[in-house]
């Protein structure tokens, strides 16, 4: 509700519904609070991809698996995508982190978001292998300019839902507009 930068322990403690004396017991500070956030999310989307993907049949499918995981796991709650926020709170570079903990925090983060992108890359590597998916372009090229779109599609909801104003469109049409978008994009047919 506030963002990082004007939310207190204070708030985080009254809006979980515990003292801030608890808060504190388990977070140092509120970038503690925000590394953990991101590190719940990231396992979860990494654990999610992984049970979910051995049962995917082809690079379509699981291409489409790991993108509506994430959309599933960033807009659980369609009136309170909080997630979104967090996400996209900008984060201090290593260096500028001096307490251990939040380094080794830190850390935890580009690993698991160096998972993802590994998924992501190896099944557009796999589709273009067997000639489903468009080899013209790197899998690092198509996997950034596909997560982009699909950010800017989920942060569209999100601007929706906090500032009461229609984007125009709705979960379920950014639904598909993402399997849209992997179909136009990456598909050597097109369709």
């Amino acid at each position: 509700e506030k963002g990082f930068q004007y939310a207190t322990m204070a708030d985080i403690a009254e809006g979980a519904g515990i003292s801030t004396g608890l808060t504190y017991s388990y977070f140092k500070n509120k970038l503690d609070v925000l590394f953990s956030i991101i590190i719940d999310f990231l396992l979860a989307i990494n654990r999610q991809n992984a049970a979910r993907l051995d049962s995917a049949t082809d690079s379509f499918e699981k291409i489409y698996t790991v993108f509506h995981t994430f959309e599933e796991l960033l807009i659980r709650d369609d009136g309170n995508p909080y997630l979104i926020t967090v996400l996209n709170e900008g984060l201090p570079h290593l260096l500028t982190i001096v307490d251990h903990d939040l380094q080794e925090k830190r850390l935890q983060i580009i690993e698991e978001n160096r998972q993802l992108v590994q998924t992501i890359d190896t099944i557009i590597a796999e589709g273009q292998a067997k000639g489903f998916f468009d080899s013209a372009l790197s899998p690092a090229v198509m996997r950034q300019v596909l997560c982009g779109a699909v950010e800017r599609v989920i942060y569209g909801l999100f601007f929706s839902v906090r500032s009461g104003e229609d984007m125009g469109y709705s979960r379920a049409d950014a639904s598909k507009a993402i399997e849209r978008l992997i179909n136009t994009y990456i598909s050597n047919s097109g369709t």
